[in-house]
């Protein structure tokens, strides 16, 4: 996944080998948990991503996160 984040232009953050940033997004995971963190104006973006994301790897979404 980390290959897969670094290819949609993210970078991992040092010393912090669970969190990705780019000019958009944010996106953190630990074990089997991922949050997508973006500005309310980077929605399309957003969604983008999500697409592309949810081809590449089964998953199911929850929800926002509260």
């Amino acid at each position: 996944m980390c290959e897969y984040l670094r290819n949609l232009g993210l970078s991992p953050v040092p010393d912090c080998p669970c969190l990705f940033t780019g000019a958009k997004l944010v996106v953190f995971f630990y074990v089997d948990d991922i949050a997508v963190l973006c500005h309310p104006s980077n929605q399309s973006y957003y969604q983008e991503f999500r697409v592309q994301f949810l081809k590449a790897f089964k998953m199911r979404e929850i929800d926002e996160l509260k």
